[in-house]
């Protein structure tokens, strides 16, 4: 398996998968098109190759490219629980202040159907991810985590030695994380993967 990161204006996307075929994970802000087009050609990637784009959630720099992705026939995988939460994100563009320039494309909500964790598990096996979905709460109801063989994808997750000071929505997150015996943690934000020293310090406090 592979793993590619594309960022713009501090925000990780990944491109994950092995044998020609590809998931996204997130699609960054709506003016990101270009730097996304721009990764895929210097990884040597082709549209065709992406089976998919998961979104960690619905918020303005995870997933203001979705629509555009669409249009390049990337098929989206939209876990049944996060469907109610795209209106926002719509909403939120809509708002001439958050997207002056124009380039949001608003998401085709009638045109999706939400799928469930096994039709998930079953493209990404496509693309040679042993690997699963896992509904996680904590930074807002919609957020779903990727887990690839021994590395997981978080989004916006709190960072698992702060989860208790979240909350138990956080912490319950991250037990079900950690109890997939991940060892690498990629975040939306900042430096990845996470110093595995940490994950292991929150796992033998809450996990043993």
């Amino acid at each position: 398996m592979t793993i590619h990161s594309i960022t713009h204006k501090r925000t990780n996307m990944y491109i994950i998968g092995g044998g020609g075929k590809y998931i996204l994970f997130d699609c960054l802000w709506q003016d990101s098109f270009p730097v996304i087009k721009s990764a895929l050609k210097k990884h040597g990637i082709a549209f065709e190759q992406i089976a998919g784009l998961l979104v960690s959630h619905f918020h303005p720099d995870h997933a203001g490219a979705f629509e555009l992705l669409r249009q390049h026939r990337v098929e989206p995988m939209v876990l049944e629980w996060q469907m109610p939460h795209i209106e926002w994100l719509n909403s939120f563009f809509e708002k001439p202040k958050n997207d002056p320039t124009g380039k949001y494309m608003p998401i085709d909500i009638k045109t999706l159907t939400g799928i469930t964790s096994e039709t998930a598990g079953d493209i990404l096996r496509l693309c040679g991810i042993d690997g699963k979905i896992l509904h996680t709460p904590g930074h807002s109801e919609g957020c779903i985590t990727l887990i690839a063989g021994d590395v997981a994808f978080v989004g916006d997750l709190p960072r698992a030695e702060t989860a208790e000071s979240y909350g138990g929505e956080v912490a319950a997150s991250w037990r079900k994380i950690l109890e997939s015996n991940v060892t690498d943690i990629y975040y939306a934000h900042g430096d990845t993967p996470e110093d595995i020293a940490a994950i292991e310090k929150w796992k033998e406090e809450h996990l043993e």
